[in-house]
């Protein structure tokens, strides 16, 4: 995912509409987080790690709204939306619609940034982002750090994302959520816990950085599709200067 990483994008180009996969883990809310180091990290804590479960194909395709985000920047948008689709509906494990979309303050338009997630050869829920139209060359790596439901039920998910030079975004952690009002407090509270237990400098720093977004409901029923203009990004020449 990539916040133009300013921003960052997700749905398809031809509004795919895979049917998602809404499963739950076993455990829900504070009892069900686990977490784990970016794979990239190469630390020797992975040799010492549990199994880290990753999500059943096709969970991540749906539509998600940010709740947190370490990075400051994201404070000056409002409901950010990010909806990743598999560009072949017919191949899950393929590679990604990396569609993200917002607000401004005060203007109710909808501006989406776009690009294209390839899954790691290696290493299960990490994605290569590439940027398209005008963002070409930009490039970050998308790890799923979290993922489950919380106590009630609703899905959520926390992601690290590297550092990109083009824009100039520092690296980030993101939690996420099918609901605007995002996880219970209870989930929220055992995932920071969780990441600051993996006693690693950055995580901790980014997840102290923690901003709660803005999410006023003025999204509901407006999710983003992205035609051919919208893969150009040409939205963000207006945001960018």
């Amino acid at each position: 995912m990539f916040l133009l990483t300013l921003l960052a994008g997700s749905t398809l180009a031809l509004s795919t509409t895979a049917h998602p996969n809404t499963t739950c883990p076993p455990l829900h809310g504070a009892k069900g987080v686990r977490v784990r180091f970016p794979p990239s990290f190469n630390t020797s804590h992975h040799f010492h790690e549990p199994v880290w479960p990753a999500p059943p194909v096709g969970w991540y395709f749906k539509p998600w709204s940010m709740i947190y985000a370490s990075n400051p920047q994201y404070a000056a948008f409002r409901n950010l939306q990010y909806d990743p689709t598999a560009i072949n509906p017919a191949n899950l494990t393929g590679p990604v619609n990396d569609l993200f979309s917002f607000q401004l303050p005060g203007n109710d338009t909808v501006i989406t940034t776009y690009g294209v997630d390839t899954p790691h050869p290696l290493y299960a829920a990490v994605l290569e982002y590439a940027g398209t139209g005008i963002l070409v060359g930009a490039s970050s790596e998308y790890t799923l750090l979290a993922w489950g439901c919380d106590s009630k039920g609703t899905p959520y998910y926390v992601s690290y994302s590297s550092a990109t030079n083009l824009t100039k975004t520092p690296a980030g952690i993101d939690m996420m959520s099918t609901s605007d009002k995002g996880p219970d407090n209870g989930t929220v509270s055992a995932v920071v816990k969780e990441l600051k237990g993996l006693g690693n400098k950055e995580i901790t720093g980014l997840v102290d950085n923690f901003t709660r977004m803005v999410q006023d409901g003025k999204r509901v029923g407006r999710n983003a599709t992205c035609d051919e203009y919208c893969q150009s990004n040409q939205d963000l020449i207006s945001v960018l200067g």
